[in-house]
Parts: C-alpha cells; sequence; structure tokens
C-alpha cells in the first residue's frame, strides 16, 4: 500500500547557507513526480529529509496523514535507490536482494520465493548466484531496485540513479522504471538532472533553482507555459525577450508581435520556442523581417540565429528548421509565428 508525500515550509541551513527556502511539496499517493534541476539546487537535500536522513531546519514532512519528523529513518517506510547500486561485493545476488528481509528475520523458506519474484520483476532471472561483479552497471541497478522493492515500501526514492550509465541505456533504464512505477502503483520521487529523462519519466515535475522550487506540474507545461525565464531556460526556450504589452500586442526594439492577451504591462517576457518558428521568403500575417546572421546542427536539426529588422534595431531571434533547409548567411527572411504560441511570463524575475 502506497502513500502520499507531502513536504510542508521545508527550510534547511547548513551553517549561514539557507539550502532550501520553504519548500512545499504535494505528492499524491501512486504518483511518479520528479524533482529536477541543476546542481546544489537542493533536490536531493530534500530527497534526504524526506528519507529521514537529514533533518530538515523547519518545516515538517508527512506520509498521508502521519507527521515523519520525529520517525528515524529506518522505521520510515521507504525504499531508497542511489547513483551507485552499493551492493555488497561479498554476496550473490540473491543474498543482496534479500538482505533486509533476512535482517527482519523473514523465514528462510519464504526468501528464495520472494527473491526469484524479484528477479523476474526486474529481468534477471538465473542471477542469484553471480556476484556484483560480475554485472553491467544497469544490472546493478536492476539489483538495487530488487532489493528496495522486496519490503514493500510506501515510498520509493531515487537519487540519481542513472546518472552514471551510458546514453543508451539510461533511455532503456527510464523506460524500465516508469513499468515498475506503474505495477506497483507506488509514490515515487525521483531526483534528476536531467530535463529529458524527467519529461520521460514524471507525472508532475517539480522544478528547483538555488533551494526555491520554481514550478511544479506536468511535463508538457514547462515546455509550453513557464513560469518563469529560469524555467524557460532550462528547459531550452532559445527566445525570451522582455518588453512591453499594450493592448495585445508585444513590442522589444520596434518589434511588434500580436498576442492572445489582450492585456497591458510595463514589463513581460515573451517565451517564444524556436520549433514554434519558420523561415519564410515573402511576408505573410503574423511575421516579421529578419536578417540570417549564422546556423548550428542541433541533432537532426538546425538552429538559425537571425537579428530582427526593425527601427528600433530588433531583438536576436532564433528559428529551429529541418536540416534540408537552403539557408545563406546575411540574406534577407521573413520568420512567421503563432499568437498562440507566445507564452508571456509577467513573473518578477527577468533572470
Amino acid at each position: 500500500m502506497s502513500s502520499g508525500v507531502s513536504a510542508v515550509n521545508i527550510k534547511k541551513n547548513f551553517g549561514d547557507n539557507e539550502v532550501l527556502k520553504d519548500i512545499n511539496l504535494d505528492v499524491k499517493e501512486g504518483e511518479l513526480v520528479s524533482i529536477l534541476g541543476s546542481s546544489g539546487c537542493g533536490k536531493t537535500t530534500l530527497l534526504r529529509i524526506v528519507a529521514g536522513l537529514e533533518y530538515a531546519s523547519s518545516g515538517d514532512v508527512y506520509f498521508g496523514n502521519e507527521l515523519q519528523n520525529n520517525i528515524s529513518v529506518e522505521k520510515r517506510s521507504i525504499a531508497m535507490v542511489f547513483q551507485k547500486a552499493l551492493l555488497f561485493p561479498n554476496m550473490t545476488i540473491a543474498e543482496n536482494i534479500a538482505f533486509s528481509l533476512r535482517a527482519k528475520g523473514e523465514k528462510v523458506e519464504n526468501l528464495k520465493k520472494r527473491v526469484d519474484e524479484m528477479l523476474e520483476l526486474v529481468r534477471l532471472p538465473g542471477f542469484s548466484n553471480r556476484r556484483p561483479g560480475e554485472l553491467s552497471g544497469g544490472q546493478e541497478q536492476r539489483v538495487s531496485l530488487a532489493r528496495s522493492l522486496i519490503r514493500n515500501p510506501k515510498v520509493l526514492l531515487l537519487d540519481e540513479p542513472l546518472s552514471a550509465l551510458d546514453a543508451n541505456l539510461r533511455v532503456e533504464m527510464r523506460t524500465f522504471i516508469r513499468e515498475i512505477h506503474d505495477n506497483f502503483k507506488m509514490t515515487t520521487l525521483f531526483v534528476t538532472h536531467d530535463q529529458e529523462e524527467a519529461m520521460a519519466i514524471s507525472d508532475r515535475i517539480a522544478f528547483m533553482d538555488s533551494g526555491v522550487l520554481e514550478q511544479l506540474g506536468v511535463p508538457e507545461s514547462f515546455v509550453s507555459a513557464p513560469e518563469s525565464a529560469k524555467v524557460g531556460k532550462f528547459f531550452g526556450c532559445k527566445n525570451l525577450l522582455e518588453g512591453k504589452l499594450q493592448n495585445g500586442k508585444f513590442t522589444i526594439k520596434g518589434l511588434e508581435l500580436n498576442t492572445e492577451e489582450h492585456l497591458t504591462r510595463s514589463r513581460v517576457i515573451a517565451a517564444i520556442r524556436q520549433e514554434d518558428l519558420s523561415l519564410s521568403e515573402i511576408g505573410v500575417p503574423d511575421s516579421f523581417a529578419a536578417q540570417i546572421i549564422d546556423w548550428q546542427f542541433v541533432g537532426s536539426r538546425v538552429l538559425v540565429r537571425c537579428d530582427v529588422i526593425a527601427d528600433g534595431g530588433g531583438p536576436t531571434v532564433f528559428v529551429e528548421v529541418d536540416r534540408f533547409e537552403d539557408l545563406s548567411r546575411s540574406a534577407k527572411i521573413f520568420i512567421k509565428y503563432s499568437p498562440r504560441r507566445i507564452h508571456l511570463i509577467t513573473s518578477k524575475d527577468s533572470n
């Protein structure tokens, strides 16, 4: 039986360094939430507080309605998987998986059956008598997962479990973790610095920056509706333009764009994703003139840097196009946009 997790007004100081600043996070029962952010943002510290490995300077942690503040880590109904599998090298795989149950005095006749079930679940049947040194990195993490799940915890905590694996194996393992989560319907917190990983695996994402929970929402919202420029930048938006909004018209350095927000703001940021723009040889409604400066390949696509041609000098705008697009440096072109794809950020933060 899983349990929801709530972190309420969590603050954490290490000396004079405030690493968590009034965090409020509510994870529903059976939900998989990724805590995402760059190194040093406080995501692992928050996970360790939920686990009971660290204690908050102030604030509360609940599993369901049960306050966890004074419950030690060994008594919390959690399982935790780390970046490294941390298997006992002198034990067999079966002994590693059964370790926690054996320590609790589980009957020997039950252990083999439970271990075999776990090995089937993590797709390692027949590995019982192998040693950790005989496994690949991905196989070690599968064993680590099996060792965690055999205890039937209410909450599964994953601290960057895929970061030490190569790129192809990370994709395979994140799919596997999602399948395991769906089978167990277990409340899961997944810490990562990789936005692609978080987008692929999560029900919701909690994005942190400098100890602050910047945005909490479904994965698509971070791409289509970032709540701050920090979020937009982290999720790869190349066009974060600060200007003014007057009766639905966004203006910056002589460039005027139509939007679907019929408001007036003296200071607003327009987040326009590069893949939502396109190039044209002729001017059409909802387009503006620009000059191609240069371009570079981004995977199988091409990112084109353009300077807008406008009386006020015009901003620089990036457009992502097909790799077969006919491009020429210094060429005069038009950039087409859709007013409904312009997301306006009215947050005070414009960093």
